[in-house]
C-alpha cells in the first residue's frame, strides 16, 4: 500500500525545487532546471507512492504554465497555487497584495507560523529577498536586491571591459587583480548590503527577529550572520503549509 503523499513545486528564476512530504516531513527533495527534468521527477515519485495533492509557487508564468498543463496530463490532481488570495496564517501589509511575490509569502508564513515573535526572513537566490513580520504576524514589506549572479551579468554587459567571472567565496579584504577585486564587491557586497538591511529592518521591529535564510546563495550569508537559522526548503515548507489552510486548491 503506497502512503499518501503531498508534492511541492517551487519554480524560481534559475531552477525548481520539488519535494515529497507526508505530513510535515519532507521525504525527498530535488532542485532541476527545465520543466522537463521536473516532470521526470513527479512522474518517478508518482510511481513509488500516492500524490494526493500538489501545490505550486511560482515566479516565472511561462515555467508554471508548461508544469501545469502537463501535471494536468501527468496525474489528473489539481494544482492548488500560492498566492495572496488564499488563507494565510498572517496578515499582508504590501499594496497590491496580489503583487507580493508567492515564494516570498510561502517563506514567511511557514517562519511565522513555526515560531511565535518577529521574523526576518532571507532568501538569497537569483534576487535577494529579505522580508519582515512582527509579532502580531503581520507580512510588513521587504527589501529586494539583486544577488551574486544577476550583479557579474550587469558588470559584464554595462561596462566596456569587465569581465563576467567565476563567483568564489574571496579571502581577505581587497583584490589584488581586476577579477579578484570585482569578486570581493559582488560576494562581499552582497552580503555587506543583505546585512545593512537588516540592520534596518531590526529597528523597524519591536522585538527581537528570528532570522531565517534560505536560498541557492544561503552559504555567502551563514558566516556572517551566526545567528540565523538555514533552511533550504523554507519555501517548500510554506507550501505544504499553505496546501494544509486550504484543503481545497485554488
Amino acid at each position: 500500500m503506497f502512503r499518501s503523499t503531498w508534492l511541492t513545486i517551487d519554480v524560481g528564476n534559475s531552477s525548481t525545487k520539488i519535494g515529497l512530504f507526508s505530513g510535515d516531513d519532507l521525504l525527498k527533495a530535488a532542485n532541476r532546471d527545465s520543466a522537463e527534468e521536473v516532470l521526470e521527477i513527479i512522474s518517478v515519485w508518482q510511481a513509488e507512492t500516492s500524490i494526493a495533492r500538489i501545490g505550486l509557487c511560482s515566479v516565472v508564468p511561462r515555467q508554471s504554465d508548461i508544469l501545469l498543463s502537463n501535471i494536468n496530463q501527468l496525474s489528473g490532481t489539481p494544482v492548488f497555487r500560492v498566492s495572496s488570495g488564499v488563507n494565510l496564517p498572517l496578515q499582508i501589509d504590501h499594496t497590491p497584495a496580489e503583487t507580493l511575490g508567492p515564494d516570498r509569502l510561502a517563506a514567511a508564513c511557514y517562519a511565522a507560523h513555526s515560531k511565535s515573535g518577529a521574523h526576518i526572513i532571507i532568501d538569497a537566490g537569483s534576487a535577494i529577498t529579505i522580508d519582515a513580520v512582527n509579532e502580531k504576524n503581520t507580512f510588513l514589506g521587504g527589501v529586494i536586491m539583486p544577488g551574486p549572479e544577476i550583479a557579474n551579468l550587469a558588470l559584464a554587459n554595462y561596462t566596456a571591459q569587465l569581465p563576467e567571472i567565476p563567483l568564489t567565496l574571496p579571502d581577505g579584504a581587497l583584490g589584488c587583480s581586476t577579477e579578484e577585486a570585482l569578486r570581493h564587491g559582488i560576494v562581499h557586497g552582497t552580503a555587506d548590503a543583505v546585512i545593512g538591511a537588516i540592520v534596518r529592518i531590526r529597528e523597524a521591529l519591536a522585538n527581537t527577529p528570528t532570522i531565517t535564510i534560505t536560498g541557492g546563495w544561503r552559504s555567502l550569508l551563514v558566516d556572517k550572520i551566526p545567528e540565523a537559522q538555514i533552511d533550504p526548503h523554507l519555501v517548500l515548507r510554506g507550501i505544504r503549509l499553505l496546501m494544509q489552510f486550504n484543503p481545497h486548491p485554488a
